[in-house]
């Protein structure tokens, strides 16, 4: 396996292929109840007009909001990139639906099973500076980049505990997140062999 630990796809695609070989609210108002006559009325109030509510949302808020929901799904899925191979075989479909779609969904699973048949697991944590190379402008698909930190992490030896891989710094990673009923899901990862990044840039 190659000592470089580059973010979870090294930990979720690359280094296990390598091993191997929003909500959307609806801003309506609820049923307008119409004004009733009473038997001892004789005149009905006239309606009043309702103010239309508008459900137009700011681009930069949504843009924002897209974002930061991106993100954190992106570093839950970092998160268990690593995690994965504590899990007890039955919370695995769970846990990777929660965090991915296919392909990267596909990629887990088989993470988990190799890592599981070679004795392996991930220990310590990237630390993530993403940055967004283009907007998502409310589209379903979102790509963005990630400068990690994997320095203090990477796999080992569960039955004797050494650590076969360290993870560098400054590693760049690429994510591609797919929006879903359920909000974003990341589709596909992939560790930039070879290049290196600056965080935040």
């Amino acid at each position: 396996m190659n000592t470089r630990h580059t973010t979870l796809t090294i930990a979720a695609a690359a280094a296990i292929a390598a091993a191997l070989a929003g909500c959307n609210t609806t801003a309506g108002a609820g049923p307008i109840s119409s004004a009733t006559k009473t038997p001892t009325s004789s005149t009905t109030a006239p309606a009043t007009p309702t103010a239309s509510t508008s459900t137009t949302v700011d681009p930069a808020a949504k843009e924002a909001q897209d974002r930061q929901a991106a993100e954190l799904v992106w570093r839950r899925f970092d998160e268990l990139a690593t995690t994965i191979a504590a899990l007890p075989a039955d919370q695995v479909e769970q846990a990777i639906a929660q965090v991915a779609v296919d392909p990267q969904l596909s990629r887990l699973r088989a993470a988990y099973v190799k890592l599981k048949a070679q004795h392996q697991a991930g220990y310590g944590h990237d630390i993530s500076y993403i940055s967004w190379p283009q907007p998502i402008d409310g589209k379903d698909t979102a790509v963005l980049s990630d400068c990690q930190d994997g320095s203090q992490s990477g796999f080992l030896d569960t039955q004797t505990g050494n650590k076969l891989t360290v993870g560098t710094p400054n590693a760049p990673a690429r994510g591609t997140l797919q929006r879903t009923p359920d909000g974003w899901r990341v589709a596909n990862s992939e560790a930039l062999l070879g290049e290196t990044c600056t965080p935040g840039k």
